[in-house]
C-alpha cells in the first residue's frame, strides 16, 4: 500500500503567491468557457501545462481559487470541477494514475490543500460550497481507506451538528458525504474501510436525518444514508444500531417533503437488497 508522509503540526501555504504558478489562473479560468474555439484551446492547453510542470503547486492554485471569497462564482465553480477531475477517471488505470499523483504529493502541501477545500465547504456561496463538497469527496475517497484525513470527517461532524453552521454548509456536508461514500464504492482498490471512520460517518448522516431537520437536510442527508450503506454491514449487524438506522429511516418516508420521502425509501430498497437479498 501506499506510504503517506505525515505532519507532525499544521502549515499553511499561500499558494496564491507561488512564484512559478501564474498569476492569470482566473483569466485562463474564464477563457476554458470562451466562444472562441482559439481562445479556449489556449487556455486548455495552458492549464493542462500547469497540471504537467507543477501539479503539487497547481492543486493549491485551484482549491485557492475555489475557496477565496469575492472571486466571481463561475470562475470558483470551474477552479472546483477541474481540481475534482485532477483525481478522477472512469477508466480504472488512468485513475490509479491520478490516485498516486496525489499521494506522491508531500504531506505539507497535502494537508494546505485540504484545508482550503474544508474552507470551501464552509463558503456563504452555494454553488461554491456544493463544488467544494464534489472536490473533498475526490480527496476522501483516496485518503480514507487509509485513515488519512482525519480533519475530514471531524470537520464533517462539527458542520452538521452545530447550531454554529447555517443550513446550507450542514447540507453541502451531507452531499460531500454522501459523494465519498458513493465514490467509495466505485473503487475496488485499496484497503476496507476501517469501522471507525463507517461509525463517524453514519453518526454525522444519522443526525442530519433527523426529524426536526428542514427538509432539505433530511434529504441530503437520506441520500448520503444509502450511499453508505455499502459500508455498514458492522453497523447493521448489531440489533441496537439497525434499529437506530431503520427507524430514522422510516421517520424519513413519513416526511412531507416528496424529496426527501423518495430518498429514504430507496435507503429501504437499498438496505433490502444488501442484506435481505
Amino acid at each position: 500500500p501506499p506510504v503517506f508522509l505525515t505532519l507532525t503540526s499544521p502549515i499553511e501555504i499561500d499558494f496564491s503567491v507561488q512564484p512559478t504558478m501564474s498569476n492569470d489562473l482566473t483569466a485562463t479560468l474564464q477563457a476554458c468557457q470562451s466562444p472562441d474555439l482559439s481562445v479556449r484551446t489556449a487556455a486548455e492547453q495552458a492549464l493542462q501545462s500547469a497540471e504537467q510542470n507543477n501539479f503539487p503547486e497547481f492543486t493549491g492554485a485551484l482549491a485557492t481559487e475555489l475557496s477565496t471569497e469575492g472571486k466571481a462564482i463561475q470562475v470558483r465553480q470551474l477552479a472546483g470541477i477541474h481540481f475534482k477531475n485532477l483525481l478522477y477517471a472512469k477508466d480504472e488505470a488512468v485513475q490509479t494514475g491520478k490516485h498516486d499523483k496525489w499521494k506522491s504529493m508531500d504531506a505539507t502541501t497535502r494537508a494546505a490543500v485540504k484545508a482550503l477545500l474544508l474552507q470551501a465547504i464552509r463558503s456563504p456561496e452555494q454553488i461554491a460550497r456544493h463544488t467544494a463538497a464534489q472536490a473533498c469527496a475526490e480527496v476522501a475517497a483516496i485518503e480514507l481507506p487509509y485513515n488519512e484525513w482525519p480533519e475530514f470527517l471531524s470537520t464533517m461532524m462539527t458542520n452538521v451538528t452545530s447550531a454554529d453552521h447555517p443550513d446550507g454548509v450542514k447540507v453541502a456536508t451531507l452531499e460531500c458525504l454522501g459523494f465519498a461514500c458513493e465514490r467509495l464504492g466505485e473503487i475496488d482498490a485499496g484497503p476496507s474501510i476501517a469501522a471507525e471512520t463507517t461509525d463517524q460517518m453514519l453518526t454525522t448522516i444519522v443526525d442530519g436525518i433527523r426529524a426536526d431537520r428542514p427538509d432539505n437536510i433530511r434529504c441530503a442527508a437520506a441520500t448520503a444514508l444509502r450511499n453508505s450503506l455499502l459500508f455498514t454491514r458492522k453497523n447493521m449487524e448489531t440489533p441496537q444500531e439497525r434499529n437506530m438506522i431503520m427507524q430514522t429511516i422510516c421517520e424519513a418516508t413519513q416526511s412531507q417533503d416528496v424529496k426527501t420521502r423518495t430518498a429514504a425509501y430507496e435507503c429501504i430498497v437499498q438496505i433490502a437488497y444488501q442484506y435481505y437479498h
